[in-house]
């Protein structure tokens, strides 16, 4: 018997191997450990491992492998648990809702957290597992876990109350003072709006018998009950307070914390700080001066019809050959109108003609409106509603209302997705349009992107400090716009992604494009 030398087989070198890179991973500084773990997933053994090993090996993947890693991860972490090692399920469940997060689909496990507005917010669940299997891979219940999230937001805020300011990088922030329901009770008979601001904060309460309640749709929170009554109340601290428009409703949430039905609720309340923009004139449905006509217009690039809501001025003429802005989302235009035909009669906003295209229904084929809206999506939808938008709509129009062919008479609006139609449409088709109005677009503009200042249309951008990606992105446009010297105005609201200030910019921009 030969004691000494080498192994008799290859098996034992390259389990020592593997451990040996393993103890320098849970040693390494982060930096260098991403590149061990790229060493150890190609380490021909890891596969073969199983018990402690494969725990060492699936823990060190999961904190500092990507996204590609995550699959090998998972699979030792359940080889590992199936082999009676403490913490796998854990790493497993953790593993297994990345993967579902990072493919579309909601968590299984419950095991992600993430941040919403300074608070830990846990990423939605599917349903799919069944505490009895949760607690089996080591994990709490889904209502321990949430209780678990609640109680450090409340420790959180009760901090950020005591502090002045806001947390760095950050324009609004939950507080928390432990409101008594009597000190609620008086402020709600004070404020029938149920709302009130002090200095810096902004406080919503109402009474509701709910599971939850949400004041949507600007500052998504769910509110806190106050004791055991039907009192909920939410506290946040928000930068520029004095120059908010806040629109707002109370939305009730089921036991899982989503919205009760499914559904987004009414937005009946409105908070305005004292330097905010003047509220514009706006005059009800039934009272517009102008016409408002829906028309199901044919298409041969959509291959069908598609409805279009058009606007008329008081006293319309087609010989008057007005301007005219060609909006998306005809079928949220209502709103707009109202503001619109005030400030037409009180002469604030010029004679004009809107011609809205309804977007895409919101089918069984994903996100209709967004690939019609933005490139990027599916190339053919968004060609074809090209052609409709720039080509079809606007001979319908000029035909059927006499309205303007006149470049510098001709806009493009939309806001959110189609603010990011409003600015592909002005770019592509800058021959055409003089003017394109794009407020909170998602999308910011492409570093390759062709943009001659001299022939660009003069561009009217808006978004609020309170709607994260959308302002950062619109935000990005007016940096671009102006290292381009490329006319532009860009009006920066204290607001969250709400029709508000959409329709409050919209008139103003109009007066600026033609009055």
């Amino acid at each position: 018997m030969n004691s000494g030398g080498p192994p008799a087989t290859g098996e034992a070198t390259s389990s020592d191997e593997l451990g040996d890179l393993l103890a320098r991973i849970e040693l390494a500084e982060p930096s260098e450990a991403l590149m061990l773990v790229q060493l150890l997933a190609r380490t021909p053994s890891l596969q073969q491992s199983q018990g402690p090993t494969a725990l060492r090996a699936a823990r060190a993947l999961s904190v500092h492998g990507g996204p590609q890693l995550m699959s090998i991860a998972g699979e030792l972490a359940a080889r590992a648990h199936r082999d009676g090692q403490a913490g796998a399920g854990v790493i497993f469940a953790e593993c297994t809702d990345k993967m579902s997060l990072m493919g579309g689909r909601p968590q299984q496990f419950g095991t992600v957290v993430t941040r919403h507005l300074g608070d830990l917010v846990m990423a939605p669940v599917d349903g799919s597992v069944d505490d009895d299997s949760r607690i089996r891979m080591g994990l709490p219940t889904i209502a321990e876990r949430r209780s678990q999230i609640d109680r450090r937001n409340r420790e959180l805020a009760r901090e950020r109350a005591d502090e002045s300011g806001l947390p760095p990088g950050q324009r609004i922030c939950r507080v928390w003072r432990d409101p008594s329901p009597e000190f609620l009770t008086t402020q709600l008979e004070a404020n029938p709006s149920r709302a009130w601001a002090n200095g810096d904060e902004l406080t919503f309460a109402c009474r509701s018998d709910a599971a939850g309640v949400l004041p949507g749709p600007v500052i998504e929170l769910p509110m806190w009950r106050i004791d055991d009554s039907d009192l909920w109340a939410m506290t946040v601290r928000i930068e520029r307070l004095e120059e908010a428009v806040i629109g707002y409703g109370f939305w009730p949430l089921d036991d899982g914390g989503g919205l009760l039905g499914g559904q987004r609720g009414s937005v009946p309340h409105r908070y305005r700080g004292p330097q905010a923009p003047a509220e514009l004139p706006s005059h009800a449905d039934d009272e517009l001066r102008g016409t408002t006509q829906t028309h199901s217009v044919p298409s041969v690039a959509l291959r069908n019809q598609r409805r279009v809501t058009v606007y008329l001025p008081p006293q319309h003429a087609p010989s008057e050959q007005l301007p005219v802005l060609y909006a998306t989302d005809g079928n949220m235009v209502g709103p707009y109108l109202r503001r619109l035909d005030a400030g037409i009669v009180n002469g604030t906003v010029p004679r004009f003609v809107m011609v809205a295209a309804h977007s895409a229904p919101m089918g069984g084929y994903g996100n209709e409106r967004a690939m019609e809206y933005l490139p990027g999506f599916d190339d053919d939808r968004f060609d074809r509603h090209q052609r409709f938008f720039v080509e079809e709509l606007a001979a319908w129009a000029q035909s059927s209302f006499g309205v303007s062919g006149d470049r510098g008479q001709r806009g493009v609006f939309g806001a959110s997705d189609g603010g990011g139609h409003a600015m592909a449409v002005g770019h592509m088709h800058r021959d055409k349009f003089g003017h394109a109005m794009a407020y909170s677009t998602g999308m910011p503009p492409n570093e390759r992107m062709d943009w001659n200042a001299s022939e660009a249309p003069f561009v009217h951008l808006c978004a609020g400090t309170l709607e994260g990606g959308f302002h950062q992105a619109t935000e990005a446009w007016a940096a671009w716009l102006h290292f381009a010297k490329s006319p532009h105005e860009w009006t920066e609201r204290v607001c969250g992604h709400d029709l508000i200030q959409w329709i409050e910019e919209l008139p103003r921009a109009v007066a600026r494009a033609w009055g």
